[in-house]
């Protein structure tokens, strides 16, 4: 309709669990045409600057990402410290291309949206959860023991929580097929309510 409000839209706010199906339902509404950003994306952008890496080299001793990881997921004070540095550059990178995209309905992956407090960015929330049937084979695609990821969703809320402060929530229990059509539902229905 306005400018006004083609420079902001409307902003779906999608998290969930490591393994729930999140970059696959990112990507479904992608390929729906909406528009699409990954803080993860965001966050490896900015491990990849060179500023940061020197004071990430310096706050941590780490010189791998993985190296990094590791430490980050055993001691949650190296982690909030990390988190201290990333969440100011990805959130303002974030918010820039967001009112700049010139879209009206915008779906911003967040996989820790509730923990660091960013639902307040968004204007409505999606949880993506996953069932534990395939979460093995799951992990094992992505590189993960199950000791690794239990230390990861130490460092998220409980599924219940997120659960009970999502405003939307996609079960993925089922095949890629019929996650595809939910997801893709439910960018009709957001591009025929917000766009």
């Amino acid at each position: 309709m306005t400018k006004a409000r083609a420079a902001k839209p409307f902003v779906l706010g999608l998290t969930g669990s490591i393994a729930s199906g999140k970059t696959t339902v990112l990507e479904i509404f992608k390929n729906s045409g909406l528009f699409t950003l990954s803080a993860d994306a965001l966050g490896h952008e900015a491990l990849a600057c060179a500023g940061v890496q020197k004071k990430l080299q310096k706050e941590f001793a780490c010189h791998s990402r993985e190296e990094l990881a590791r430490l980050v997921f055993k001691r949650p004070s190296a982690r909030t410290r990390l988190e201290a540095i990333l969440h100011p550059l990805i959130l303002k990178k974030a918010q820039k291309l967001l009112a700049g995209c010139g879209a009206r309905v915008a779906v911003f992956e967040v996989p820790l949206l509730f923990e660091a407090g960013w639902d307040k960015y968004v204007d409505m929330t999606l949880l993506v959860t996953a069932g534990g049937r395939g979460l093995e084979n799951r992990l094992k695609q992505r590189g993960l023991t199950l000791a690794q990821y239990k230390a990861r969703l130490k460092a998220q809320l409980p599924q219940e929580e997120k659960f009970l402060r999502s405003d939307l929530v996609i079960i993925n229990n089922s095949t890629k097929q019929h996650l595809e059509q939910k997801v893709r539902r439910l960018a009709r229905a957001l591009n025929d309510i917000y766009g």
